[in-house]
């Protein structure tokens, strides 16, 4: 059900190719005072992005992978410092965590050397009210 919706999703938005897709500004860096990358997520006029826990009935969950990381170590998964909206969604008929205008999340890490990097691969699914926009991911480098 989930693959279907998703692609009802893909081929509806095939018109907004044209378009702007950049409807979510993204960037990362790292918060020495909390030992953390902190991971911001700006959002244009009404579009917004979902949580990591959305139910499996629900859009597809954001999603945070770190890879080639080097003179760090990550301590548990991403949080979600900003406090979602829930609400039931009548685009998918379950109850949705989403964020809208500006969202933020948290990373904890341990430094193991003086200078660190990674590759920071988000990947998300952003609707308005009236569409959404097939999932994708966008790759950030983040050095400290």
């Amino acid at each position: 059900m989930r693959q279907l919706l998703l692609l009802s999703f893909v081929l509806i938005t095939m018109a907004a190719v044209g378009q702007d897709l950049d409807m979510i500004q993204w960037s990362a860096s790292y918060n020495e005072a909390t030992s953390s990358i902190d991971i911001n997520a700006e959002m244009k006029d009404d579009w917004v992005i979902y949580s990591q826990h959305t139910p499996p009935e629900g859009p597809l969950p954001l999603e945070f992978e770190f890879d080639n990381l080097v003179g760090f170590e990550l301590q548990g998964p991403v949080t979600e410092l900003t406090e979602p909206i829930v609400n039931m969604s009548e685009m998918f008929g379950v109850e949705v965590m989403k964020f809208k205008k500006k969202a933020v999340f948290a990373q904890s890490v341990k430094k193991t050397a003086k200078e660190a990097s990674a590759q920071l691969t988000v990947t998300f699914m952003t609707c308005d009210s009236k569409r959404c926009l097939p999932p994708r991911p966008i790759t950030l480098k983040i050095t400290f």
